[in-house]
């Protein structure tokens, strides 16, 4: 080994520089890739870091777009319910005076069936505390309902008799009449003795009466067995007004409505 390195000395000099030099370039090119594997690397981790970032801002915004618009058609929902049922109430409303002053021409059933309608809407998608005051005014509303169809026909029949003038030739007989069927719910109510003999004069005081039906003849003298149906009614109503008028403020405070 040592005799090859004495005979080569001369080659192995004029070589060794040109090995050093391509060492050098190679291990330079070789830190140079690594370093631009590592540039790499960081660069696709940076632009990964930032879709995962914009993907996120995107998500949040398209949550809160979808957000604000549940929360809108959620409020135009309540708005529209509340509204109806407001409506659908003062449509029924008229149609229950009607029934004090004439029959049931078949208006009530549809007029009470979208009064329903309307409530339960109302119970779907307005909260609690609406809902709750929602059927208060409902139950306001059933109750006049119960009035005009079990006292409907005597109250008419009553308010034909009072509605006699003076200067009209039947007028003693109405004025009578009603002065009868007073007498004949305060014995019922005393419970007198003579709550038979004060039937019998009603019905008499109602016969001489030409133009009452049968049917509110016989109204007028069962109505006689429940308690006077002017103050009743009125409660009624101030009632169901009350209910409605709750209604409404709890409706604007639901709705975010101030002065």
């Amino acid at each position: 080994m040592t005799d090859f390195l004495e005979e080569h000395q001369a080659l192995i000099v004029w070589l060794f520089p040109i090995v050093l030099a391509f060492a050098g370039v190679w291990l330079g090119a070789w830190i140079q890739a690594r370093g631009g594997h590592a540039q790499a690397k960081a660069a696709e981790k940076a632009a990964t870091t930032a879709a995962a970032a914009t993907l996120q801002a995107v998500r949040e915004q398209a949550d809160h777009a979808a957000a604000a618009a549940h929360a809108t058609a959620l409020r135009e929902q309540r708005i529209s319910a509340a509204t109806n049922l407001i409506r659908s109430d003062r449509a029924f409303g008229r149609v229950l005076h009607s029934l004090f002053r004439q029959p049931d021409a078949g208006a009530s059933t549809p007029a009470y069936d979208e009064l329903l309608h309307a409530w339960g809407v109302v119970q779907l998608v307005a909260p609690a505390s609406l809902t709750a005051v929602s059927s208060r005014v409902l139950h306001a509303s059933q109750d006049l309902q119960r009035l005009a169809r079990e006292r409907g026909e005597a109250y008419r029949s009553h308010m034909q008799l009072t509605g006699v003038r003076v200067w009209m030739p039947e007028y003693e007989d109405a004025r009578r009449a009603v002065e009868a069927l007073d007498a004949w719910r305060a014995a019922y109510e005393a419970e007198d003795s003579n709550m038979v003999d004060a039937h019998d004069a009603a019905s008499a005081a109602l016969d001489r009466i030409p133009n009452l039906s049968p049917e509110g003849k016989s109204a007028l003298l069962n109505d006689g067995l429940e308690p006077e149906i002017g103050p009743l009614l009125e409660q009624s109503w101030r009632e169901h007004n009350e209910a409605m008028d709750e209604f409404v403020r709890c409706a604007r405070a639901a709705l975010g409505v101030t002065d």
